[in-house]
């Protein structure tokens, strides 16, 4: 997608006696009584009752946050932020990080799984940094920071400080790779390139250009990824950047060397697929390769820029003749500047699609998603619905489920307002929340937020069923729940504004 090129410093000041980038710490989520190994050092918890350090171990005690500092000469410095008892939800990451990270590019390396996304951090769309997220559950997510920084002095970047735009990882011969390439612009270089790392995490260091073979020229294209097949060959999937967007498409070709493509071989894949907008991605199952990218709501002209649908075609030759297949998801139904990208992976024989959309609407805080995937008996993938709940089967009850949460609905929109956002309300509204794992138990429903007293009505409904009928500030009491997985819908009626931020089981 086009973007403003700007640059922006991002730091953050913690304490009183040191400044360190906000991106240079580690950020875990833990459940209670989990533990992370530390470096060897002196280091102090900002709260004890969250978590506590103790011979070089991070050890979680209780939900909620707290900052991990580091204490050498006087100085105290941010090495973690710790997450603990966070809510398996959508978006992944807790709201605390304040993460941002689309165009997610998501491998199985050694049974964990790797994500290798942009950052939306700064007033346009993505910033100077790559990011990588590591989950071996898609419960627990855990990041090491920026994976780079085109502000690092230790590589010798072209362009210091330039907007970073979509990245992929890769491992071959025992090395981590990171292709990436530089905000789009007509006056410089839109050049592909590649790093590498001992740590599929990074940092990821020795910069430089992926050539062609033939005529040594730097490859010109956008959302490179790169795709291993079965027999161990590589190939690199990007859309040429010497088109205006609309005229753009995706193509494929073979990897000779980590920075080096067979120029004889490069194939056009547009053809075979539907509005192609960006973000090639290959994956293979079986016999079977997946073709993923995002596609444009209709045909892409100067005022119809929606690329809201990640859809996919199929092939048994990896240079095609592809069949389009049609979306996986679309966000075609939330409210908000919202726009799609991602891929598909699979881990413990289990198949998920990883996509991106905004944080309360906001049009640069896209935040990375997830949802389980199944096939039909022919191989298709079966469509599947954005959902509160992501790699959970229901949102837990003994949790507070935040209103951002909310998938479907009418009347109401998300804004970006008090700590973390909350959903706005006025008139006669629906929301939706796709899961709750109710237990059975559950006895009554409080909203959290503000203007709750013009709350004239609430009625909620599970599976179809009214459970509950309220107003205002009371808490609403419940009929007996059927334990399991179910559809939660809010219809409210207000007098006035109302914008909630959680509501709770008791």
């Amino acid at each position: 997608m086009k973007r403003i090129f700007c640059l922006t410093i991002l730091l953050s000041v913690f304490c009183t006696v040191s400044v360190a980038q906000k991106w240079d710490k580690h950020y875990y989520m833990m459940n209670i009584s989990d533990t992370r190994e530390l470096p060897e050092g002196n280091y102090v918890s900002s709260d004890e009752k969250v978590a506590v350090v103790k011979n070089n171990r991070i050890q979680a005690l209780a939900n909620g946050d707290c900052i991990i500092l580091a204490e050498a000469g006087g100085v105290q410095t941010e090495v973690a932020h710790v997450t603990v008892g966070w809510q398996v939800q959508n978006p992944v990451l807790p709201y605390s990080w304040k993460m941002y990270v689309p165009d997610g590019e998501v491998h199985n390396f050694g049974g964990k799984l790797y994500v290798y996304g942009s950052l939306d951090d700064s007033k346009v769309f993505c910033s100077p940094y790559y990011i990588s997220l590591m989950t071996a559950d898609l419960k627990r997510w855990e990041s090491y920071g920026a994976s780079f920084s085109s502000y690092d002095k230790d590589v010798d970047v072209p362009y210091p400080g330039r907007i970073l735009w979509d990245s992929d990882g890769h491992h071959y011969n025992g090395k981590y790779f990171l292709y990436g390439f530089f905000e789009w612009n007509p006056s410089t270089e839109n050049y592909t390139f590649v790093l590498e790392s001992d740590n599929p995490m990074g940092p990821f260091k020795n910069f430089r250009w992926v050539r062609g073979d033939k005529s040594k020229k730097n490859v010109d294209g956008i959302s490179t990824e790169i795709f291993v097949d079965d027999d161990g060959s590589r190939y690199t999937l990007y859309a040429p950047t010497t088109q205006p967007v609309e005229k753009n498409y995706p193509v494929i070709a073979r990897l000779i060397d980590d920075d080096l493509i067979d120029e004889s071989s490069v194939k056009n894949l547009g053809p075979y697929i539907h509005d192609f907008y960006e973000a090639p991605s290959m994956r293979k199952r079986g016999d079977t390769y997946y073709f993923v990218y995002a596609e444009n709501c209709g045909p892409i002209t100067d005022n119809n820029h929606t690329p809201k649908r990640l859809s996919y075609a199929t092939a048994k030759d990896i240079f095609g003749k592809y069949t389009y297949r049609g979306p996986i998801i679309t966000i075609e139904q939330f409210t908000g500047n919202n726009n799609i990208q991602g891929s598909i992976e699979q881990l413990n024989g289990e198949w998920y699609v990883f996509y991106h959309r905004a944080m309360n609407g906001v049009w640069n805080k896209r935040s990375l998603c997830v949802e389980k995937i199944e096939f039909d008996s022919a191989g298709l993938i079966i469509p599947v619905v954005p959902t509160s709940s992501g790699a959970s089967e229901g949102l837990d009850t003994s949790l507070p489920v935040w209103f951002n949460t909310s998938v479907y609905g009418s009347n109401y929109r998300f804004t970006d307002e008090g700590e973390y956002g909350n959903t706005l309300i006025n008139g006669v509204a629906e929301i939706g929340f796709r899961y709750i794992a109710f237990t059975g138990k559950e006895k009554q429903l409080t909203l959290q937020g503000a203007g709750l007293e013009n709350i004239a009505y609430i009625k909620v409904i599970a599976n179809g069923q009214i459970i509950g009928e309220g107003s205002g500030n009371n808490a609403i009491s419940l009929k007996t729940v059927s334990k399991g997985k179910a559809e939660l819908t809010l219809f409210i009626t207000t007098t006035g504004d109302v914008r909630l931020e959680t509501f709770r089981f008791m």
